[in-house]
C-alpha cells in the first residue's frame, strides 16, 4: 500500500515537471515532425548533421519522464510500447507502416531503448529486482527477449547501457547465491524424522534454491553461458543442491527434485549434444544410483517401480546421458522406455 501511494504522488508530482515548457518542445511526436520536415525538404543537409546520433539524448528526458509508471518486474503495469512516445519514434524510424525508409534513422529506436528504457530496467536490477522471485524473474526476462528478439538489444557489440545492464545483472545473481541461498546441515538423527522441524527448514530451504536455478535458467541467451553455467552448476547445483540430493532424506520427492532441476537448466546447453556436461557428472551419478536403489526395494517390472525409473530415464535424457540410460535399460530390461518416450531423442517431445 504504501508503494502504490508513493507510486501515485510521484505520478502526481511528475506531470508538473514540463508545464512551463512549450507543447512543440515536451511532446516526441511533434519533435519528430520538425525533424522529419528537415529530413523531407533537405535530406543531404539532414544527413551531415547526424541527427540520427543526436535524437536518443534529445528525446531522453520527455521518454524517461513518460516512463516513470513503467515497471518490468510486474505483468500488469502495460508494456512501454504502449506509451506514445514509442509510436511516435517508430514511425519516425519506420514510416507509417506501408514503406520502409532507406536511411540511417532505422537504428534510432534501438538507440533510444538502449538510453531509456534499459537504464530504467537497470536502476530496478540493483535496488527492487529479487532473484528469488518468479514472478518478477519472467516479467524482466521476457522484456529482454522480446529487446532481443525484436530490437536487437543484446546482440553484437554491447552499447555502454547494455553493458552497464548486464553486468548489474551478473552482480545480482553473484550475490543472490554467495550470501542468500542457505541450506543448513542437520545431524541425520534430526533428518530421519519426516516432521521434524529441523527437515522441514531444510526441505524449504532446498526447494527455495531449486526454484532460484529455475529462474536463473530463463536468462540463458542473454547472459554469456560460462557465467550462467558458473553460477547454476558449478554453485548452485553443486555446492548447495547436491548435498540435500546425496542426503537421501528427501523420501519420495527425490524423484520430482531431480526433474526440477533438469527442468531449470536451459535447453539450449543440450542441443545437438549426446553426452553429459562435465558440471553434470555428479547429479547423474546420483541419479542412476537413485534408479539403482529404487529397483533394489521392489521388482523393476512394478508400475511404481516403472514409474519411477522413467521419470529418472528422462531426466537423463535431458542432460543427455545416452551411455546411462542404456546401461540402466538394459540392466533392467527397459529398452521399450527408450522408444516409447524416445529417450535417445529428448529434442523430439516425448509421450
Amino acid at each position: 500500500e504504501l508503494h502504490t501511494l508513493l507510486s501515485d504522488q510521484m505520478e502526481a508530482l511528475s506531470k508538473a515537471v514540463f508545464s512551463d515548457v512549450q507543447e512543440d518542445f515536451c511532446s516526441v511526436k511533434k519533435i519528430l515532425s520538425r525533424f522529419e520536415e528537415w529530413r523531407e525538404c533537405y535530406s543531404e543537409s539532414y544527413h551531415n548533421a547526424y541527427i540520427s546520433l543526436c535524437l536518443p539524448k534529445l528525446l531522453n528526458p520527455i521518454i524517461r519522464h513518460q516512463l516513470l509508471a513503467w515497471n518490468p518486474l510486474k505483468d500488469t503495469s502495460g508494456d512501454f510500447e504502449n506509451l506514445p512516445w514509442f509510436t511516435a519514434v517508430e514511425t519516425f524510424c519506420h514510416g507509417h507502416g506501408h514503406e520502409e525508409l532507406e536511411h540511417t534513422d532505422r537504428q534510432t529506436l534501438s538507440s533510444v531503448i538502449e538510453r531509456t528504457v534499459v537504464p530504467k530496467m537497470t536502476a530496478y536490477v540493483e535496488l527492487v529486482w529479487d532473484p528469488m522471485s518468479h514472478q518478477q524473474s519472467v516479467c524482466l526476462t521476457d522484456v529482454c527477449h522480446s529487446l532481443k528478439e525484436d530490437y536487437s538489444v543484446f546482440e553484437g557489440e554491447h552499447s555502454k547501457p547494455v553493458k552497464a545492464f548486464t553486468e548489474a545483472l551478473v552482480r545480482r545473481l553473484r550475490s543472490c547465491v554467495d550470501e542468500d541461498v542457505f541450506i543448513p546441515l542437520y545431524p541425520k538423527k534430526f533428518l530421519e524424522e519426516a516432521s521434524s522441524p529441523q527437515r522441514h527448514f531444510r526441505d524449504q530451504r532446498f526447494w527455495t534454491a531449486v526454484k532460484l536455478l529455475g529462474n536463473m535458467g530463463k536468462w540463458d541467451l542473454l547472459l554469456p553461458e560460462s557465467v550462467l553455467k558458473e553460477l547454476m552448476l558449478d554453485k548452485l547445483l553443486n555446492r548447495y543442491l547436491m548435498t540435500t540430493l546425496c542426503s537421501h532424506t528427501l523420501s519420495n520427492n527425490a524423484v520430482y527434485a531431480c526433474k526440477k532441476i533438469a527442468d531449470g537448466l536451459p535447453p539450449s546447453w543440450f542441443k545437438g549434444e549426446s553426452t553429459c556436461l562435465p558440471q553434470l557428472h555428479n547429479f547423474r551419478n546420483h541419479i542412476v544410483q537413485k534408479v539403482h536403489a529404487i529397483c533394489k526395494q521392489q521388482p523393476p517390472t512394478d508400475p511404481n517401480t516403472r514409474a519411477a525409473v522413467v521419470d529418472l530415464l528422462k531426466v537423463l535424457s535431458t542432460i543427455r546421458c545416452h551411455d546411462s540410460i542404456m546401461a540402466i535399460a538394459e540392466k533392467y530390461h527397459y529398452e521399450d522406455a527408450i522408444y516409447s518416450h524416445q529417450l535417445l531423442n529428448p529434442e523430439t517431445a516425448w509421450v
